[in-house]
């Protein structure tokens, strides 16, 4: 009868370090996307922008499109070297929606110029102002 021999047992470590090595790294990459899904971020996005025919009234629709609530406090209007700010309570009216914004919550807001008027086809930057976050959008209407 034959004998055969065993495995070495430097072979033998080499293989274990190697499976524990592999298994970390898989155990790694999946709870790595879990850990960065639970990261708080917040983000807005401005949806649409409506300028009246007065070219004064401008209505805005924006969504929380982040994972945490945040409250807008105010929008900000930079036209040429002017720039306006509209705070929520005072000179801006909401339509829908809260100013305490949940995820993926819509907020429908209206404000108007007092100083000028946008002339047709303008670009303009609307600033988004909340208390987490604030964020520009180039606009043209």
């Amino acid at each position: 009868m034959k004998r055969r021999r065993a495995i070495s047992p430097f072979i033998a470590t080499v293989l274990l370090v190697a499976m524990t090595i592999s298994l970390g790294g898989v155990l790694y990459t999946q709870f790595r996307d879990t850990v960065v899904s639970q990261i708080r971020n917040p983000s807005v996005s401005l949806i649409d922008v409506n300028v009246a025919d007065d070219r004064r009234t401008v209505t805005l629709l924006v969504k929380n499109d982040g994972n945490v609530d945040f409250r807008v406090s105010s929008f900000g209007l930079a036209y040429g070297a002017a720039t306006q700010n509209y705070v929520i309570g005072n000179n801006v009216s909401l339509i829908s929606g809260d100013a305490s914004m949940k995820p993926g919550s819509l907020l429908t807001a209206r404000f108007k110029i007092v100083t000028t008027r946008l002339p047709s086809f303008a670009s303009f930057t609307i600033t988004v102002v909340a208390d987490q976050l604030a964020r520009a959008f180039n606009v043209e209407a």
